[in-house]
C-alpha cells in the first residue's frame, strides 16, 4: 500500500531479501510473490527510488497460503535508514575531522563538514543539503547532487572554503551552492545611532532602521533575522554566480550636528561601523593684561581645535572662575557663530572678562557639560578637554590704581594758559613803549644849519633864561627824561 498513486517513472525498486524483486509498478499497491520458506522468521524489503517523489509504504500486508493476512503499518515496521516523511534525512554524519567521499552512492544522508570533506566523482541522492560549517573546508569535484531538503545543495557558512568544479545540482529553483552568514551584527561606537543596510542579501534588500543598543559588551543592532539577507554569495541552478555589494550606514543627530559613516557590508557575522566624530578642545587662553580693574572688562583669545575627523557645525564652549559661572561676553561661545570647526581646524575666538571682586583670578574654558545630550556616552572620544586655564590675573578697585585725578590737570593747564597769556601781553606792552622812543630819538636828533642870521651869543644868553623857564614848565607836564643830545 503506497502513500500515492505510482505512474512508473519514479524508479521504484523493491528487492525481497529471499531474492525476489520488482521494478516501476503502477497504481497504489504493490504485490510480489516469495518464498518464506521453513522457518524464516524475517522479511527484509529494500525499497529505492527516485528523489524528489514524495511517497512511500503506508502498509505492508502479508498473506500466507492459507489466506490468513497479517497487515503491517508503516510505523510497525522496523527498518534501517528508512525514510517515512520527505524532508528528513535516514542518516547523519558529522565530520569533525576528515571525510572522504569517493566514487560512491550517498543516499538519504545528512552531511555536515567541520573539518576537511571532499566528495568525488560520486552520487549524492536525496543527501544534501551538504553543510560546511565556519572554518571548514569542502570540495566538491566531479559529482552528482540530486535532490536537496532546501532550496540550495551545497551550503557554506561564514568563512568555510568552498570548492565546486565540474559538478551537477539538483537544478531549477534549488542553487548549486550559497554562502550564508551565521549571522548579521552591526556594532557601533555611538549608542542610539539609527543603523540601516542596503542592497543587502541575496535579493540585494533593505534592512529595516534600527537604533544601536546595548549588546552586552557591545553597541549595536541585529539586521539578520531574515535568512535572505544573510546570504552573500551563490551559484544558481542554472550556474549563475551572484553576490551581495551591499552598504551599512550609522547615523547620529546631535547638538553639534549630524555625523554619518557608510562602509561596505563585510561577510562576516559582526561589522563594526565606527562614526567618524570631531574632538574639540580649548588649547590656549592668552589674558590682554595680567593687571585689571574690577567691574571693568579684560580681553581674552581663546585658541580651539578640532583634531577629530569630522567637521564641527555647532559646539559650544564655557569659561568658569574657581569652578563657577565666569562673568564673559558672550556666555557661552557658540562655535556655529564662527561657521563652526572643520576637521583637523583651529581658529582664534575674541571675548571679554569681568570679575566683581578683587583679587587674584584665573580663567579657565571648556567643552560645555555634555551630560544628557546624545553625545554624552562618546564625551570621551569628542572632547579631551578637562579644562584649560589661563596666567593669573590680579584685580584690584579703581581708588587703588596710582594716577593724577583729573581736575588737577585741568587746574595745570589753566594756570599754564593764564601764565602764557601774562607773558605776552608784557611782550606786547615793551615792544609799543620801543617804538614811541624810537620816534622821539628821530625828532630830537635834527639839528638846525647854521645862518646868517643867526642870533648872537648875547641874543642868546638873553633867551636862555625865558627857555629854562619854559623847559621847567614842560618838565612839570611831562614826564623827565634825558635829552638825546645828553646821551650823544
Amino acid at each position: 500500500m503506497m502513500s500515492s498513486t505510482l505512474n512508473g517513472s519514479e524508479s521504484l525498486t523493491i528487492t525481497a531479501s529471499t531474492g525476489e524483486s520488482i521494478s516501476d509498478p503502477t497504481g497504489d499497491e504493490v504485490s510480489m510473490q516469495v518464498d518464506l520458506g521453513d522457518g524464516m522468521e524475517t522479511l527484509t524489503l529494500n525499497v529505492t527510488h527516485n528523489h524528489p517523489f514524495p511517497f512511500g509504504p503506508m502498509a505492508v500486508e502479508v498473506v500466507d497460503s492459507s489466506a490468513q493476512i497479517e497487515r503491517y503499518e508503516a510505523w510497525q515496521l522496523d527498518g534501517t535508514s528508512l525514510v517515512l516523511t520527505w524532508g528528513e534525512a535516514a542518516f547523519s554524519i558529522d565530520a569533525q575531522g576528515t571525510l572522504i567521499i569517493a566514487d560512491a552512492v550517498v543516499r538519504g544522508a545528512d552531511i555536515r563538514c567541520s573539518g576537511t570533506c571532499s566528495i568525488d566523482r560520486s552520487t549524492m541522492e536525496g543527501s544534501a543539503p551538504i553543510i560546511a560549517e565556519a572554518g571548514a573546508s569542502l570540495s566538491v569535484r566531479s559529482s552528482l547532487i540530486l535532490g536537496s531538503r532546501t532550496d540550495e545543495d551545497v551550503v557554506a557558512v561564514d568563512d568555510a572554503t568552498l570548492v565546486y568544479e565540474d559538478s551537477s545540482g539538483t537544478g531549477g529553483w534549488t542553487d548549486a551552492w550559497i554562502r550564508r552568514l551565521s549571522g548579521r551584527t552591526v556594532t557601533t561606537n555611538m549608542p542610539g545611532a539609527l543603523v540601516s543596510g542596503s542592497d543587502l542579501g541575496y535579493k540585494g534588500s533593505k534592512s529595516p532602521n534600527a537604533f544601536a543598543e546595548a549588546m552586552g559588551d557591545d553597541v549595536g543592532v541585529d539586521l539578520g533575522s531574515s535568512e535572505m539577507t544573510r546570504i552573500v554569495e551563490w551559484l544558481t541552478g542554472d550556474g549563475v554566480y551572484g553576490k551581495e555589494e551591499g552598504t551599512f550606514t550609522v547615523t547620529s543627530t546631535t547638538g553639534w550636528g549630524t555625523f554619518t559613516t557608510t562602509v561596505p557590508a563585510v561577510w562576516a557575522p559582526t561589522t563594526n561601523v565606527n562614526l567618524e566624530l570631531p574632538m574639540i578642545e580649548v588649547v590656549a587662553i592668552e589674558v590682554e593684561e595680567r593687571t585689571a580693574t574690577v567691574n571693568k572688562s579684560l580681553g581674552v583669545m581663546l585658541t580651539v581645535r578640532n583634531s577629530g575627523l569630522a567637521d564641527a557645525a555647532s559646539p559650544v564652549l564655557e569659561c568658569t572662575v574657581n569652578g563657577e559661572a565666569a562673568d564673559t561676553s558672550p556666555s557661552y561661545i557658540q562655535l556655529s557663530t564662527y561657521g563652526g570647526l572643520a576637521a583637523n581646524g583651529e581658529m582664534d575666538i575674541p571675548l571679554t572678562w569681568r570679575m566683581a571682586s578683587d583679587g587674584a583670578h584665573v580663567l579657565a574654558c571648556g567643552v560645555i557639560d555634555l551630560s544628557g545630550t546624545p553625545l554624552a556616552p562618546v564625551e570621551d572620544l569628542v572632547t579631551s578637554d578637562t579644562g584649560v586655564t589661563g596666567a593669573e590675573v590680579s584685580w584690584t578697585y579703581a581708588e587703588e590704581v596710582e594716577e593724577t585725578p583729573l581736575m588737577t590737570i585741568i587746574i595745570a593747564l589753566v594756570v599754564f594758559l593764564l601764565g602764557v597769556a601774562g607773558i605776552a601781553r608784557v611782550a606786547a606792552a615793551r615792544s609799543t613803549e620801543e617804538e614811541h622812543e624810537d620816534e622821539e630819538e628821530d625828532d630830537v636828533k635834527s639839528y638846525p644849519e647854521a645862518s646868517e642870521d643867526e642870533p648872537s651869543e648875547s641874543d642868546v644868553a638873553e633867551d636862555e633864561p625865558a627857555e629854562e623857564a619854559e623847559s621847567e614848565t614842560d618838565s612839570a607836564d611831562e614826564p623827565s627824561e634825558a635829552a638825546p643830545w645828553d646821551e650823544a
